[in-house]
């Protein structure tokens, strides 16, 4: 049977169908159609309570409202808008914080339930306006930003770290071994026991270790909060899951940077290449389809990051899954929260296939 797959998906195209690569399907894929087997099911179902408005686990028979739920989670609006303007002086009304105060969007968009999710100012115009980006459901919008914020930055830090950490237990020293595995040591601790640790440490008041520290090295005047500040919350959770995931990014670039052949360094330092040289001639080349790997596992990971924002925040900053938790358990909304979970998935695969488009993550590379 599987032969006859292979004939099939490779007809016309003889010089794939050596013996390797016969082997390597034949091996891979029995598991793809388990895959499958498992996964369709569920996402069949999902995808149907996500066209209905299901209570959760309520008995009654739920109604069918067609995409009304994608709509609703899904409905954005971009409209601009002017500042609100100080009747004694004329100008723009400014917040203590600095910021310009912008007027409120149409009463009738208020009315179909538009809230204003931020606003952009734009340049040039006698009155200053602003580009004011408004949607439905402002959490979940809310979300989607918080949750690519987070990725970014945090798998941006994460690579830079782990490529240093990777480079450095690579080298030849004393107690290598030892250090491979002290590194591993956050990786290990499962996140919700690290997220309730640095919870604790993250305290607003002086007795936060953070803060204790940062006040008498004199980096801050003041306890800061860490957990409750909006300002301050993503960079927290960037910070948290900087330390516990960057000795896996490490990990997994050791591993390429062992496939490399000495030779090729040795031929460089002969050449009188310099480290610098050498690093993005050979090193960073070389390794590219490590990184590429390396690059995609943390990236939907990071996209469905939970339990750390569940532990550090609640209710208070939401990721795209903990807004799916609170919609499902807490609002109850099975419909809805299945419509959330068929777009995050959605969005994964699209990042999925543009990192291995982007990257070309292929054995050949």
């Amino acid at each position: 049977m599987i032969s006859r797959i292979l004939d099939t998906v490779f007809a016309g195209n003889e010089a794939l169908l050596n013996s390797e690569t016969r082997f390597a399907w034949n091996l891979l894929i029995p598991t793809l159609l388990i895959v499958i087997m498992v996964a369709a099911r569920p996402l069949e179902q999902t995808f149907i309570r996500s066209l209905t408005d299901k209570r959760f686990a309520g008995r009654e028979v739920p109604n069918f409202v067609g995409l009304d739920n994608y709509a609703n989670l899904l409905g954005i609006r971009f409209d601009t808008v002017p500042c609100r303007i100080d009747d004694e002086t004329g100008g723009c009304v400014v917040r203590d914080d600095g910021s310009i105060r912008w007027e409120s969007i149409d009463r009738t968009l208020l009315e179909d339930g538009y809230r204003t999710l931020s606003n952009i100012p734009l340049p040039g115009g006698e009155v200053a306006q602003s580009l004011a980006i408004s949607g439905l459901d402002r959490d979940f919008l809310q979300g989607i930003r918080t949750t690519l914020v987070f990725t970014l930055f945090s798998v941006s830090l994460e690579l830079i770290i782990g490529l240093s950490m990777a480079m450095i237990v690579n080298s030849d020293f004393r107690g290598r071994g030892f250090m491979r595995a002290v590194m591993l040591v956050p990786w290990a601790i499962p996140t919700v026991i690290s997220a309730r640790l640095w919870e604790l440490m993250l305290k607003d008041t002086s007795a936060g270790i953070v803060n204790k520290v940062l006040m008498d090295l004199h980096v801050i005047s003041m306890p800061q909060a860490w957990l409750s500040d909006p300002s301050l919350q993503i960079p927290a959770a960037i910070m948290v899951d900087v330390w516990k995931t960057a000795p896996f990014m490490a990990l997994l670039l050791l591993a390429g940077l062992q496939t490399i052949p000495k030779d090729l360094y040795e031929a460089a330092s002969v050449d009188g290449a310099s480290r610098v040289r050498t690093f993005f001639n050979i090193t960073l080349p070389l390794l590219r389809p490590t990184i590429g790997v390396a690059l995609v596992f943390r990236t939907l990971d990071a996209l469905r990051v939970f339990d750390l924002f569940n532990v550090l925040f609640g209710r208070q900053q939401l990721s795209m899954a903990t807004y799916n938790y609170e919609t499902l358990v807490n609002n109850q909304q099975d419909g809805y929260a299945s419509a959330v979970s068929m777009i995050i998935f959605v969005l994964i695969s699209i990042f999925a296939f543009v990192y291995v488009r982007l990257l070309n993550v292929e054995t050949d590379s």
